[in-house]
């Protein structure tokens, strides 16, 4: 039998290139059976609380070809209790990269799950879980319209069961996500099941939305077969859907400055190469500082960072609609733009070293800098992005070389 123990559990993992976790941040710890210092297969096998083969062999597929996966599993809990969790990974698309590299989370669902098999069995204890459950449980008739909802809904969304009964579901979801909700339903009351969780963006009484994760169960007439509406169980998951995107943040965005990083800045040059219906230039320019070392050493690295994230805002400040600058890692920076010639992407340089000249203040001391500029052009499917940004490189050395701050066309 699965019970529910409060809190809830979840983690955040990621593996090395060996496909061994290294990093598991477990809430509460210690709960379940350890993740870290193991393969995912492995921890798979000590943790999983069935028999079920196929869910060993969707972990393996989806790491052979090196994709996202999102598996429900029921696992043993070292508190002795069986929980059903979710876990998902999402491959690194960082260069350099391994296939085996992953980043992901594992979350409870044990309580959506028992709430919807418990709503399931018989009318009385349908009604008794509705009226006690802190899951948001609500009935629809075949039509979508709501027929009743637990109290934690009304708490949850703002609105009464007198406000909600007898309106149709999807007129309390946000304009985007009314579509889609309504072909799952009809899925559902066309005897179809949905194996996954549907996310919605459900409209509180003040006019914010609640980002939910439901499952929907069509309930059938057992003496006729016939559907009768569906069961609708939900949790509140704006927090994880936070947590997911912190976790986008961190693989998009450098930390220090904000700026996107090396992988962001490759999949936007990689679009605009792939448009062809655009004929300007792709424009790479690498951007290496001049006297960032000298800096670093002598006034220390806290004033470094400092220097490193005032540049970052000077940088941003010379871009126009459409550019994008990107900080690749220690004093160097990256700008992707479209030029219709030489000279547009010479004007984007010139802003970019003349925003440098200005000194910059630290503790009411001076520091100057400048920058060595490489540009490199292609027209739309003529070139890659590693070829883009090796013109680049080779062009800002040159530049570098000359010692005057400025910059150089490959």
């Amino acid at each position: 039998m699965i019970t529910v123990n409060k809190p809830a559990l979840s983690a955040v993992w990621s593996t090395d290139s060996q496909g061994v976790c290294v990093t598991s941040q477990e809430n509460p710890a210690g709960l379940m059976p350890a993740l870290k210092g193991v393969t995912l297969s492995t921890w798979l096998r000590l943790a999983q609380a069935d028999d079920d083969t196929n869910i060993a062999l969707q972990l393996t597929a989806a790491l052979e070809r090196v994709t996202p996966f999102h598996i429900e599993i029921p696992i043993h809990c070292l508190d002795g209790t069986t929980r059903r969790v979710i876990l998902s990974g999402l491959p690194d698309s960082q260069p350099g990269a391994s296939e085996k590299q992953y980043s992901g989370f594992i979350l409870d669902i044990t309580g959506p799950r028992k709430a919807l098999e418990d709503a399931l069995r018989t009318a009385a204890e349908y009604r008794l879980l509705i009226e006690n459950s802190t899951d948001l449980i609500a009935h629809c008739d075949k039509d979508g319209r709501y027929v009743s909802i637990s109290p934690s809904y009304s708490e949850m969304i703002g609105w009464s069961a007198d406000e909600v009964v007898g309106q149709l579901v999807v007129n309390f979801l946000h304009p985007d996500d009314q579509a889609p909700a309504t072909e799952a339903l009809q899925h559902v009351f066309n005897g179809g099941t949905l194996p996954d969780v549907v996310e919605v963006r459900k409209l509180h009484r003040d006019g914010h939305y609640i980002t939910l994760g439901t499952k929907a169960c069509g309930v059938r007439n057992p003496s006729t077969g016939k559907n009768i509406g569906a069961v609708l169980v939900s949790r509140d998951i704006t927090r994880d859907k936070k947590k997911m995107q912190e976790l986008e943040k961190l693989a998009t965005r450098d930390t220090l400055t904000g700026l996107p990083n090396r992988a962001w800045i490759n999949n936007q040059i990689s679009e605009m190469l792939a448009q062809h219906d655009n004929l300007a230039y792709t424009t790479v320019l690498f951007i290496d500082l001049n006297g960032f070392k000298a800096v670093n050493d002598s006034m220390g690295h806290a004033t470094g960072d400092a220097l490193l994230q005032q540049v970052s805002e000077r940088l941003q400040g010379c871009m126009r609609p459409g550019d994008s600058v990107a900080r690749l890692g220690g004093d160097e920076f990256v700008v992707a733009a479209r030029c219709s010639n030489r000279q547009a992407a010479s004007a984007i340089a010139q802003r970019l070293i003349d925003s440098l000249k200005e000194p910059f203040v630290f503790n009411d001391k001076e520091v100057r800098i400048g920058a060595a500029i490489g540009i490199s052009l292609a027209r739309p499917g003529t070139a890659s992005v590693k070829s883009l940004f090796e013109h680049a490189d080779i062009a800002m050395y040159q530049a570098k070389a000359r010692r005057d701050g400025s910059y150089q066309f490959f």
